[in-house]
C-alpha cells in the first residue's frame, strides 16, 4: 500500500469493516449493517469504488451486479495505519508512542503488565 492508499476517508474505512466482517458482499449487504440513518445506494457504490480505485476493494460479477470483497486485510491496513502514525508523529520510535499513549489514556497496571509481557515475549524470540 502506498501513502495516498493510506488516507481513507471515514465512509471508506465504514465500508472497509463491514466488508472484513462479511468478508463478501453487495452494496445492499454493506448498507444492511450500517447505521441509522443509512446512506443512499449511490453514496455506498461511490465509496466502494473509490475503494477499487484505491486497491482495497475486488469484485466478481454476479449476473447484473457485482459482489464486493476486501483485497488488502484489516492485519495488513492496521500495520500500515500505525507504521504511518508511527512514523508521521513519533519520529518511528515505538517507546515514544507508548509513552503518549500511557500519558494520555491512563493505561491500567494490568494493561502496563501486557504490554511488558509482549516486549518480553519479543526479546526472548
Amino acid at each position: 500500500m502506498t501513502a495516498r492508499q493510506l488516507e481513507l476517508t471515514r465512509g471508506e474505512e465504514e465500508v472497509m469493516r463491514i466488508l472484513w466482517s462479511i468478508e463478501s458482499g453487495f452494496v445492499n449487504d454493506i448498507i444492511a449493517r450500517m447505521e441509522e440513518p443509512k446512506p443512499k445506494y449511490t453514496t455506498v457504490a461511490t465509496f466502494i469504488k473509490i475503494l477499487e480505485n484505491k486497491g482495497f476493494v475486488g469484485h466478481e460479477a454476479v449476473g447484473k451486479s457485482h459482489r464486493y470483497f476486501p483485497l488488502v486485510t484489516k492485519d495488513e491496513y492496521a500495520g500500515s495505519v500505525m507504521k504511518s502514525m508511527l512514523s508521521s508523529y513519533f519520529d518511528g520510535s515505538l517507546s515514544q508512542m507508548v509513552s503518549f499513549f500511557s500519558q494520555k489514556e491512563n493505561i491500567s497496571v494490568k494493561e502496563m503488565d501486557e504490554i511488558l509481557e509482549i516486549v518480553e515475549k519479543i526479546k526472548n524470540r
